[in-house]
């Protein structure tokens, strides 16, 4: 393997482990974390809360990290001319559930009505979902040698 090689190992890797932890904390949050504050009210919210912020910054790293290695991912992959229209069309909607997504957990405003707040984790969720697994889909497809 050259050096190229190895440095877009690396970036993918990286990609991946990103969007892991990014993913795996939503999960985590909604299966775990939420169901925990509504069993054990004001005693867990001080504990989640501390939580939350604490992954804040692990999700800022995440969020960072894929955004970078993917634009590199991406511009190494459409310069080579190794996909066609139907990687153009998937990796459009990857990057379009990713936006959302990234959108829905640090840009929108904060809203106060309780099934606004109650299905916004689900819904980030999904997005980040669809976008993970057109991850794997374009790289299955379209892997390096295709």
């Amino acid at each position: 393997m050259s050096t190229r090689d190895w440095l877009l190992l690396c970036l993918r890797l990286a990609h991946a482990l990103a969007a892991t932890v990014w993913l795996g904390g939503g999960v985590y949050f909604v299966l775990i974390l939420r169901p925990a504050l509504r069993q054990r009210g004001d005693e867990a919210r001080t504990i989640i809360g501390d939580a939350q912020r604490a992954f804040g910054e692990w999700a800022q790293v995440a969020t960072l990290t894929m955004v970078a290695t993917g634009t590199v991912l991406t511009f190494e992959r459409l310069s080579a001319g190794r996909g066609g229209l139907t990687y153009v069309a998937l990796l459009a909607a990857k990057i379009v559930a990713a936006l959302a997504a990234f959108w829905l957990v640090g840009v929108r405003p904060v809203r106060r009505r309780r099934s606004a707040r109650r299905s916004a984790p689900e819904v980030v969720i999904a997005l980040g979902l669809v976008a993970f697994m057109l991850g794997v889909v374009l790289s299955s497809v379209y892997g390096p040698r295709n």
